[in-house]
């Protein structure tokens, strides 16, 4: 569930799974063998949603009492739906009363044992040296020592600074007379090994983004998690609830390979999904057909080609939202200046992808627009496989021509219908925080595709109001 992720956690885990595993039976033994399962796993998978896993929510009381309680009323709706479905005599007969009880057994244990035992317990096994973590921390100077003088006064997790490593320093150089300078980037792999690390920490002053890519990149080959402490990733900080070191905020990335089974998991999913979508969503679709066939004359599907993983151009699927014949050319300089970062701000400051009182759209093209309905014929790129459900959006040619290297990793992957852009930011955030966003999707997924659930779960909102969240 986690990947290669502190002891802590995995105890945690545990813990949950009896204390949930016990209010099931508390609940009743009526209910049979089978449905606890899916309770179970419903259950763990919203404590994960709502972030009960990171260190700065574990040592909480009230912000870890309301997301328990948050966690376990959403988890007992979703088993209601799914006991409707699986065993409807059940639900009618006692399945209601039986989830209720559930709710309010695991909401007493859950609280009891995580709000007033778990930071005890865990004081106790971290004093014992269960959840030492060494951390090397790539950068010598003041973000790396910030980091390594602020997370080494923690006094609840046993962070270990191992050292540093810094390419413009000499090898044993002492940095602010408590660590030294290891060795420099290329001797990373061989450090890792002779120092037992557990975590790479990035905190590195005055680098471009193309540079921090660079470094995050040759830290994550080497397997281990890496974190980065930088305000070049102020819009991942504010938008998503990360973790805290000692109240520093840092970001995680993982190594996914490209040949995992996670992707196959994944396509599996998209090919599935959309597909059923598709079916159910055949009579609106015609709604909308008609809708714009009496609004512009023309075809009812737009037809463009983007570029998608690894840049490979593909004909990309939209309902129509413009009169025909009408020119891309100021569509295209404005966006290449976005890219460039020459985009002229709103008024509140706000940073924007998209032309506004664009006259080539017509009055029901701007309504599909607004609420992304336009988007819907994507689902056949999805069955199709050039694109994702979930993913960075593809762009267009004359983009990626404008794309510097380090942008061009945000399309490693298969495009998405939705993603975090859309969710976190859509049209309020700068290009280079979009890409940094796709890039932090894409490190971050994992066998749960939680991430993926959080981003599809946003979507809906943005649709209805054309706000993002999380």
């Amino acid at each position: 569930m986690f990947g290669n992720q502190p002891g802590f956690k995995y105890y945690l885990l545990l813990l949950d799974t009896l204390i949930i595993s016990v209010s099931i039976v508390l609940a009743g033994k009526e209910i049979g063998v089978f449905p606890p399962l899916y309770i179970v796993i419903v259950s763990l998978l919203m404590l994960l949603f709502n972030d009960l896993y990171k260190r700065n929510i574990v040592y909480t009381r009230y912000r870890q009492t309301i997301l328990l309680i948050k966690s376990m009323a959403i988890s007992s709706l979703v088993s209601l739906v799914i006991m409707a479905i699986l065993q409807y005599g059940f639900f009618i007969e006692n399945g209601r009363f039986y989830l209720f009880k559930y709710f309010i057994f695991s909401i007493f244990v859950l609280i009891i044992a995580r709000v007033l035992f778990v930071h005890k317990i865990m004081n106790f096994l971290s004093a014992k040296g269960y959840f030492n973590t060494n951390i090397l921390i790539v950068g010598g100077d003041k973000a790396g020592v910030f980091v390594a003088d602020t997370i080494g006064k923690d006094t609840v997790f046993n962070f270990n600074i191992v050292g540093f490593i810094d390419d413009y320093k000499e090898i044993g150089e002492k940095i602010n007379s408590k660590y030294e300078n290891l060795g420099k980037l290329k001797d990373l792999d061989s450090l890792v090994k002779l120092n037992n690390v557990n975590e790479l920490l990035i905190a590195i002053d005055g680098l471009t983004y193309s540079r921090l890519i660079a470094v995050t990149d040759q830290c994550l080959k080497t397997g281990i998690v890496v974190r980065i402490y930088s305000n070049f990733l102020e819009i991942i900080t504010k938008k998503i609830n990360v973790e805290y070191y000692a109240g520093l905020p840092v970001v995680m990335l993982q190594n996914q390979s490209q040949n995992s089974c996670l992707w196959k998991i994944k396509r599996i999913i998209d090919a599935v999904a959309a597909s059923v979508a598709v079916v159910l969503l055949f009579p609106f679709f015609l709604f909308v057909v008609i809708c714009i066939k009496l609004s512009s004359k023309g075809p009812v599907i737009f037809k463009q080609t983007r570029i998608g993983k690894n840049g490979k151009p593909f004909d990309f699927y939209k309902f129509r939202s413009m009169h025909l014949n009408t020119s891309d050319t100021n569509h295209k300089e404005y966006v290449q200046d976005f890219i460039k970062g020459n985009t002229c701000s709103e008024p509140d400051g706000m940073k924007i992808f998209k032309i506004k009182d664009d006259p080539r759209i017509f009055p029901f093209g701007h309504f599909i627009r607004k609420t992304s309905i336009d988007e819907f014929p994507q689902l056949f790129n999805v069955i199709k496989g050039d694109m994702s459900l979930i993913g960075p959006r593809p762009c267009l040619p004359y983009e990626w021509e404008c794309y510097d290297e380090w942008h061009k990793n945000r399309l490693n992957i298969l495009p998405g219908c939705t993603g975090l852009w859309q969710v976190l930011g859509r049209s309020s955030v700068t290009f280079e925080e979009m890409v940094v966003l796709d890039l932090y999707y894409i490190s971050n997924l994992n066998l749960l595709l939680w991430l993926d659930l959080k981003i599809v779960l946003q979507t809906i909102p943005v649709i209805f109001f054309g706000k993002g969240g999380f």
